[in-house]
């Protein structure tokens, strides 16, 4: 679970924060737009993901109303609905942590 989450859950939808590190050191007149990459990427996933989600709900409750809310495609639509689901919140979280994140990069970038 580890290597999955190192490269799949930490990767994609938190918030990179050893790399805003990473670039804080190197250059750090680039702190504040590392922070804001991150935070616009975060929104992009939190965006297509979320696009992802109301069409998977549209479907399950299409199918759910031709079958009359019994069979085998609103259960299929409904877990896929979850899935991107799943990826708003977590995005969310990461980009909740990036924009908290960024006046301790701009304090640190401006201070003397």
């Amino acid at each position: 679970m580890s290597a999955f989450r190192d490269h799949f859950w930490d990767k994609y939808f938190s918030y990179r924060r050893q790399y805003v590190a990473h670039v804080v050191r190197v250059a750090p007149q680039r702190g504040s737009l590392a922070v804001l990459s991150e935070i616009a990427r975060l929104g992009f996933m939190v965006a297509g993901n979320l696009l992802c989600a109301v069409i998977l709900c549209a479907l399950t409750a299409g199918a759910a109303g031709r079958t009359g809310g019994f069979g085998l495609w609103p259960v299929v639509f409904g877990l896929c609905a979850l899935v991107p689901t799943l990826f708003v919140a977590l995005a969310t979280g990461g980009l909740c942590a990036a924009v908290a994140d960024r006046r301790r990069v701009q304090s640190t970038t401006t201070a003397p």
